[in-house]
């Protein structure tokens, strides 16, 4: 026999089949087609947040205070992201030079060095003989 919970589940389930069922009489539609009442319930298959849940159910008086706070918040993010980015890539630019201009110092430079030394040598030997 099925414990508490699952029993609950069952019933909860139910109910809500139950809710959003639209019996219309001598309708033929076919099961799989979807209604207007259907277009809000999440199937098993989805991921809910507790974020999109929370916004899913607000009431309807507040909707309009979420939507004024999205407005507010792409509106803002419209004049601060490119600063922002900017700021980033910038200090990038700057880490990213100081790291070639090192490894330029401490790896290339002796490199150049001994290529115009061997070059000098091979030509000092060139004029000797």
């Amino acid at each position: 026999m099925a414990d508490d919970e699952t029993e609950d589940l069952l019933r909860k389930a139910d109910a809500l089949i139950r809710r959003t069922r639209v019996f219309v009489a001598g309708s033929p539609a076919p099961a799989t087609e979807a209604t207007p009442a259907d277009d809000d319930l999440p199937v098993l298959t989805d991921i809910v947040t507790e974020d999109e849940a929370a916004l899913a159910t607000a009431p309807p008086h507040m909707q309009q205070h979420l939507d004024a706070l999205r407005e507010e918040l792409s509106s803002w993010l419209d004049q601060e992201l490119p600063q922002a980015v900017l700021k980033v890539t910038d200090g990038l630019a700057d880490q990213l030079m100081g790291e070639l201009t090192h490894q330029a110092e401490k790896n290339l430079l002796p490199r150049l060095i001994a290529r115009l030394d061997g070059t000098a040598a091979q030509s000092g030997t060139l004029k000797k003989g």
